[in-house]
């Protein structure tokens, strides 16, 4: 049986395996996920622009950065049964094959007797930069609060493989709470495109 689930920009087709999709719990630290073998962050650049990065020592590409801006409303999606803010295609990469999802076609489903799913792979890293007064992503709401000098935007891991593939300690996902970075130099930015009022990502 086969399942897709679409994120951002990246398309996850897995037979037969479910994705570990959930909601953040609690508000934590500013400083990101700095730990496990998938860490993730977010700085603040000035001039209204905010820099995400992910580092990666799996072969899993799916990891999806999910963020909100002034706590505006998030919304409802088809991949997940809570709702979600702008994941705006930022997901992992991978440098060396095999990759998960890509790879299951040749390389089967990942199990305790076939574990091809690993997290020692050499570092890969993702950095994506948003500048909130000119957003173009696929979901796009208007920017809120359009006249403030800062904003506030929270972020989380959304999007990954189940459980930590029996390895222990955590799960690759994080730890799945909120994490926030405040946004400078945003006064009379403006902004926003109504188009993603009717679209998403």
């Amino acid at each position: 049986m086969k399942r897709t689930i679409v994120t951002g920009l990246a398309t996850v087709a897995a037979g037969g395996l479910a994705l570990s999709i959930a909601p953040g719990v609690a508000q934590a630290a500013d400083n990101g996920q700095r730990t496990g073998p998938v860490q993730f962050w977010a700085e603040n650049q000035g001039n209204c622009k905010v820099e995400f990065t992910i580092k990666n020592t799996t072969n899993v590409t799916s990891y999806t950065i999910d963020w909100q801006i002034d706590d505006e409303p998030l919304r409802d999606v088809d991949y997940a049964d809570f709702k979600v803010g702008r994941t705006g295609g930022m997901h992992t990469t991978v440098n060396d094959a095999p990759r998960w999802p890509d790879d299951i076609a040749t390389e089967g489903e990942n199990t305790e007797q076939n574990r091809w799913m690993v997290s020692n792979r050499s570092v890969s890293t993702a950095t994506y930069t948003k500048d909130l007064k000119n957003l173009s992503d696929s979901y796009n709401p208007p920017l809120p609060n359009p006249d403030a000098a800062t904003h506030t935007v929270k972020y989380r891991m959304v999007l990954g493989p189940p459980g930590n593939n029996g390895e222990g300690g955590g799960e690759w996902i994080g730890n799945r709470e909120w994490h926030t970075v405040t946004v400078t130099g945003c006064a009379g930015s403006g902004g926003g495109s109504l188009d993603g009022l009717f679209g998403s990502s």
